[in-house]
């Protein structure tokens, strides 16, 4: 996926009804008629529209097709596809919907609007869990049942659990009716209907699992409450925040859910027929191949004797004989070539192991004749095997050539090389070959037993093998899987945590920005009156910004010493990619531009003269102040002098600060001092110059530096 293109939402919603394509293709037309295009028409294979700027594209061919939507959205576009494959042998049919945004612009990451009419048509399921149109109420009866849909090892969506909130009983209905409309197809939402399902529902989940007082909590899966280790992999949220925050809380919730599932790697069935339908809808396939891609593959056929004795005798290097000597072989007698045997008086069991014995059958075996053929000096081209005249009825005569004298064979390298052969790469085909080497007929005498002695040591020597790397293959993926468990829970505990963390911390910095306007306006109060002021509420009601792009916004408007400069798109990019720290990064740029506001005021009129890291370290009452953890007057040396690295942190200002009409910006505000993203806020102090004011030059993600590049 490219850069620019983020992923909002994602369901694969297993459909059983057949066909899909009818109920899919109506609630669509009905969801697209409500945007001004006309009704989907199922008269050709492609249909195109365009209307005020958007899209419609709906293809079909066969059992598949696909549907996209394409609807502007600010700077950039969102992308609704629909895309479906029905039913064959092996899979159910599939349906995947995804929301994409192209390049800039916001987006709300919620289901599509025809999703909760087309869940009404059928029971659609993912991961062998029902994915209902709107919230399941949840009674007393219901619980242990719907337990079971928890832990169901298949599961694939999260699931949303409302509790009842005292203050309000009817409120719990409402949120939920909203969470599933905004979560359709990727989650399940269930509302505890009284106090008698909640306390039961907590029951069955434990003291650490439970929701309760208003709250909401997801949980993701897997899911086994007696084995989890990590209850807040699961994310609450208390009722008092929703009731605080009302719509923006839950919102959070949704946020919460569609980012579990969004990314989501694909059922493998889906996976593999996705590429099929693409090929089938650009005309490079044909629907029936949909049934061939999941379709079991065919077991490999048995290679025949004649294949197999030659791949064996390809693969073994033999060595030439020493020796080559003529046999004659009379009717009733067996007449064998195997001149390594013939040297050391062993028996010819390295040579049938390298196929250099064969069992012919035919005519001639029938009249009691078996005819060996010394596969060695025939491959060598040095022996041919032909009838001799006069000769007994079946005989057969072998013919060799001159001989020469060779070195005699390392008998074991040779005997090495076999075994490691056999025991590596032959062994199925070796069992093979003698299984149809003895059911050839050659059930007795010293060729049959011979072949089963062969037969009954491979098999002892492979079983010994198997039984040796089983036990270490066994013991390495135990060892793997449970460490690779245990990280990946630990990982995901971290990274919930660390999610409720940065909440918690959002909060916590909100409570102190409204605590410490309300200690500033009682202390100017105080001066102005000169006697102590209890129990006053009339101060001013404190601005929190949403977003980064929302700061910058309310400081071009009311901060009248600072100028922001064309920063917008590097902020709002931070806003987009990362929603659940923005707010948090948007409260200190905030608090970081007042600083810098107070201090251009008061520089500017004469009544300070030191710079702004002073007015931060030294600060009195009433002033407006950052951290100096957060301050950085300076870059590091390398980054200042090397063009690479001060190009960018160069940002523009009017002549009257510079009169090439640009500065290089070192003195920079953290948001986050490391990590990443590690936003930064460059800017240029004139509150003592020309100008009398602030210039900010950049507000966005880490500039690059001698650790990035």
């Amino acid at each position: 996926m490219a850069s620019n293109v983020t992923r909002l939402y994602q369901a694969v919603l297993r459909d059983h009804s057949v066909p899909i394509s009818i109920p899919l293709r109506r609630t669509f037309s009905d969801w697209i008629v409500g945007k001004g295009f006309p009704p989907a028409d199922a008269g050709g294979p492609r249909v195109e529209t365009a209307v005020d700027g958007a899209r419609l594209t709906m293809e079909w061919h066969g059992d598949c097709g696909r549907y996209t939507l394409e609807e502007p959205r600010g700077e950039g576009r969102l992308c609704t596809r629909v895309t479906y494959a029905e039913s064959v042998p092996g899979m159910t049919g599939w349906v995947v919907v995804t929301v994409d945004r192209h390049g800039e612009g916001e987006a709300a990451a919620n289901a599509p609007g025809f999703l909760p009419a087309y869940l009404r048509t059928a029971r659609i399921t993912d991961g062998g869990v029902h994915v209902e149109d709107g919230p399941v109420a949840l009674d007393e009866d219901d619980v242990q049942r719907f337990v079971h849909t928890m832990t169901e090892p298949r599961r694939r969506v999260p699931i949303v659990v409302v509790s009842v909130d005292p203050q309000n009983p009817g409120a719990g209905r409402a949120r939920a009716d909203y969470l599933a409309g905004a979560v359709a197809g990727a989650s399940l939402v269930v509302q505890l209907t009284d106090q008698r399902a909640q306390d039961r529902f907590n029951k069955a989940m434990g003291s650490e699992l439970g929701v309760f007082g208003g709250g909401i909590r997801t949980y993701v899966t897997p899911f086994d409450p007696a084995d989890e280790r990590y209850p807040y992999r699961h994310p609450p949220m208390g009722g008092a925040m929703i009731r605080d925050q009302g719509l923006a809380a839950l919102n959070r919730v949704v946020d919460g859910v569609i980012g579990e599932t969004a990314r989501r790697k694909l059922p493998d069935d889906v996976q593999q027929t996705l590429r099929i339908v693409y090929r089938v809808l650009a005309g490079r396939a044909e629907s029936s191949e949909i049934a061939t891609a999941v379709a079991p593959r065919p077991a490999k056929s048995a290679l025949t004797r004649e294949e197999l004795r030659r791949r064996m005798a390809a693969m073994i290097q033999r060595p030439a004989p020493s020796v080559i000597e003529k046999p004659v072989v009379t009717k009733g007698a067996v007449g064998v070539e195997a001149e390594t045997a013939a040297a050391n008086g062993t028996t010819a069991v390295a040579a049938a192991a390298n196929g250099a014995i064969t069992a012919e059958t035919g005519p001639a075996a029938a009249n009691g004749t078996v005819v060996v053929e010394a596969e060695a000096a025939a491959a060598n081209g040095t022996a041919t095997a032909e009838p001799e005249p006069g000769a007994g009825e079946g005989a057969v005569a072998v013919k060799s050539a001159p001989a020469t004298a060779v070195p005699a064979p390392d008998l074991e390298e040779l005997a090495r090389t076999v075994a490691d052969r056999v025991i590596r790469e032959l062994r199925g085909e070796l069992e093979t070959a003698l299984g149809l080497a003895t059911s050839s007929g050659t059930t007795g005498g010293d060729s049959g037993r011979l072949l089963r002695e062969i037969r009954m040591l491979g098999a002892h020597l492979s079983g010994l093998r198997d039984v040796v790397t089983e036990r270490r293959r066994d013991e390495l993926l135990v060892q793997a899987e449970d460490e690779s468990d245990r990280l990946a829970t630990e990982v995901e505990s971290l990274r919930d945590e660390h999610r409720l963390l940065q909440e918690e911390y959002a909060e916590a910095v909100t409570s102190t920005r409204k605590l410490s306007e309300r200690v500033r306006w009682l202390e100017r109060t105080l001066a102005e009156a000169g006697q102590p002021v209890y129990g006053v509420t009339g101060e001013q009601p404190v601005f929190e910004p949403a977003n980064l792009t929302e700061a910058l916004l309310e400081a071009r408007e009311n901060l009248h010493h600072i100028v922001v400069g064309d920063t917008d798109g590097v902020a709002a990019r931070l806003d987009l990619d990362h929603p659940a720290q923005c707010r948090t990064w948007a409260a200190k740029a905030w608090d970081a531009l007042r600083a810098l506001d107070d201090f251009a005021k008061a520089r500017s009129r004469g009544e300070f003269a030191g710079g702004f890291y002073d007015w931060c370290a030294h600060g009195s009452p009433g002033r407006f102040t950052i951290p100096t953890g957060m301050l950085s007057m300076r870059e590091s040396k390398t980054v200042a002098s090397r063009h690479k690295f001060s190009a960018p942190r160069t940002f523009a200002v009017p002549p009257e600060v510079n009169p090439i009409g640009q500065v290089l910006m070192e003195a920079h505000i953290k948001l986050r001092p490391v990590g990443y993203p590690a936003p930064r806020m460059y800017f240029h102090d004139d509150s003592g110059g020309a100008t009398g004011k602030i210039w900010i030059g950049y507000l966005g993600d880490h500039l690059p530096n001698t650790r990035t590049n």
